[in-house]
């Protein structure tokens, strides 16, 4: 009886042992919680995948393998929820969404959501009364602006969207106290619904007296010659929206709020009142930042806001870095001789140290610019110089006649060019195109004794690629022709290719004619074009693979085709408020002969290449 007693007390003991080991064992070695390394989407027809994962919470890790992306069964639960109603709202009222959660290595996981989308709902008729006419000679112009129309689908984004539509366009034709009356009408047996819109323009309204509010240093003459509006004309939403606007892009004022009065009342003259908050009168900016080619650089800037009145203002600019150290003074006078123009006049002293060549230049530059439409603008200007050339950096055979050290030179030039863009971003354009032609002439009759007539053309061009990102590309020309009694254009007029804005597979100013030394000697002829591909890797950063090609050609005006040089190669962006930060790997593909640099190229700045 005792051994068995004995028996049965150790196996307790033993299996109670197990249990806690076990237990601490659990404890010791948590369960890794589930990550989402990819979702994927099944039975998309009238959805993009990118388009419904912004209504996930839920998140993939995709190719960012130090991204926590955890599976949580609740948040997992309230997505599905989610897209169903956003299935709803976008037409789809049967649509059904199941999903799938599959073991890919590990703790991670493949989200699998298959979308049943079911027949959607559309428009069958689109019932439209002005005025209690159900025809005339509104409706056309009423319907081209609705964002839903018979045989569309059906959404609810579209309808809500129908009245604010209709306000704006009767509001822009002198109809602000316009009222609309939007229904719908849907049968889920048929998928079919009728849209009802009755609109009652009401009286023709004008705009009445401007009262202005807030400004203490700008006058009411700088603010009211921005209006596209006077007194007494047909009132027009759009004229209110575009002179906003324009207060805005004088960059003299905080806050411009505009109140039409009197919308509520039988008044058919509408005060305007406008309340504005002035900026700081002075600003006074500082950075710095580091590129590969001019290595630690700083700036420095001071800038007087409606200086001496009338809207001008005042700069005074200081840069300074490896290859360029900078002092200029800039004024601008808005509406100078008509209300589209603009003059602008630069003067101040420069230092360069480039690779081949050390000059220190004075100079001033007025220019007037002309802006025809909000996309086109036109300059003309005259640029005086005064250059010594410091140093020449080359060997005695690639000297020319006008490369002396120590020799100065006045040139005296006409500028002339075109502004033909239209981006949605200026710092980092993914839709648009530019267009930029410039001319300069430099001419004894102007006091010059340089003589030569340089042109450049580029063209830009920037295409979204739905959720793939974005495809640049840019193609640039320049030539340079002495005129009579200049044998030779001295170094610092020259063309010069290569480097993190050019052709990125050679180094800064390193494409084109060599001494013996490997020092770019510079050319009279430019070729540069680029082809990139902009996609989204991970929240702000990007990823680029580029193609470039170039050369710059000891002769005027000249293009030899079998002398062109490639390269390609991969970078990484990460946007910023002031552009994205830019790292650039460049590969030559055809270098030439020598061993003065390596085919590898790195290049950091900051801003897109083009």
């Amino acid at each position: 009886m005792r051994p068995q007693f004995l028996t049965r007390t150790l196996c307790i003991v033993v299996l109670v042992a197990g249990c806690v080991l076990h237990a601490g064992e659990s404890r010791s070695e948590p369960v890794s919680p589930l990550q989402v390394r990819v979702i994927r989407f099944e039975g998309l027809h009238s959805f993009s995948p990118a388009e419904l994962k912004k209504v996930l919470v839920t998140r993939e890790k995709k190719f960012g393998w130090f991204t926590k992306a955890p599976l949580e069964e609740k948040t997992l639960a309230e997505d599905i929820e989610r897209l169903e109603k956003y299935l709803v709202s976008h037409g789809f009222y049967h649509a059904r969404v199941h999903h799938e959660v599959q073991r890919v290595f590990r703790s991670e996981v493949r989200l699998l959501i298959r979308v049943e989308e079911g027949p959607p709902m559309t428009v069958s008729r689109m019932n439209l009364v002005v005025d209690g006419a159900s025809s005339g000679p509104w409706h056309r112009e009423v319907v081209s602006v609705l964002p839903l129309r018979e045989g569309d689908r059906f959404t609810i984004p579209a309808y809500e969207d129908i009245e604010k539509r209709v306000l704006l366009h009767f509001s822009d034709w002198g109809f602000p106290k316009v009222r609309i009356d939007v229904r719908a009408r849907l049968d889920k047996k048929s998928n079919t619904g009728v849209v009802s819109v009755d609109v009652t323009r009401g009286p023709v309204c004008f705009f009445g007296a401007v009262k202005i509010e807030g400004n203490e240093q700008v006058s009411d003459e700088v603010i009211l010659r921005e209006f596209t509006f006077h007194q007494g004309e047909r009132f027009s939403a759009a004229k209110v929206q575009e002179t906003q606007q324009r207060l805005f892009n004088l960059d003299l004022f905080q806050l411009v709020d505009f109140t039409v009065e009197k919308l509520d009342t039988n008044e058919t003259v509408l005060p305007v009142r406008v309340l504005v908050k002035e900026s700081k009168p002075q600003t006074i900016r500082v950075g710095a930042g580091y590129g590969t080619e001019d290595q630690f650089r700083g700036q420095a800037q001071w800038e007087i806001r409606n200086f001496l009145g009338d809207g001008r203002r005042l700069q005074v600019n200081m840069k300074a870095s490896s290859l360029v150290q900078l002092a200029e003074t800039k004024f601008v006078q808005p509406y100078f001789l008509y209300p589209r123009s603009t003059l602008t006049v630069e003067g101040g002293g420069l230092h360069e140290d480039q690779e081949s060549y050390e000059n220190r230049k004075f100079y001033l530059k007025p220019v007037l610019n002309y802006k025809w439409t909000d996309t086109l603008s036109t300059f003309i200007g005259h640029d005086l110089e005064a250059n010594r050339l410091l140093d020449v950096k080359l060997d005695a055979p690639a000297l020319s006649a006008a490369d002396q050290e120590q020799e100065e030179y006045f040139v005296s030039s006409f500028l002339g060019g075109v502004v033909w863009e239209k981006v949605d971003n200026t710092l980092n354009p993914k839709k648009g195109w530019r267009v930029l032609p410039n001319l300069e002439v430099a001419s004894a009759e102007l006091g010059s004794n340089v003589e030569f007539v340089k042109f450049t053309l580029e063209g830009r061009g920037y295409v979204p690629v739905r959720d793939f990102g974005v495809l640049a590309a840019k193609l640039k020309w320049g030539g340079i022709r002495p005129m009579e009694g200049t044998p030779d254009i001295p170094i610092f007029k020259r063309f010069f290719a290569g480097g993190t804005d050019s052709v990125r597979g050679y180094p800064y100013q390193r494409l084109g004619p060599l001494d013996g030394d490997g020092n770019p000697i510079g050319g009279m002829t430019l070729v540069e074009g680029s082809l990139e591909w902009r996609f989204p890797v991970y929240k702000e950063f990007d990823g680029v693979l580029f193609f470039d090609f170039g050369n710059v050609y000891s002769s005027s005006f000249e293009i030899l085709w079998d002398d062109l040089r490639y390269s390609a190669g991969c970078g990484i962006r990460y946007n910023t408020i002031v552009g994205p930060l830019r790292l650039d790997f460049g590969y030559a593909l055809n270098p030439p002969e020598g061993d003065f640099f390596s085919p590898f190229q790195v290049h950091f700045s900051i801003g897109q290449a083009f």
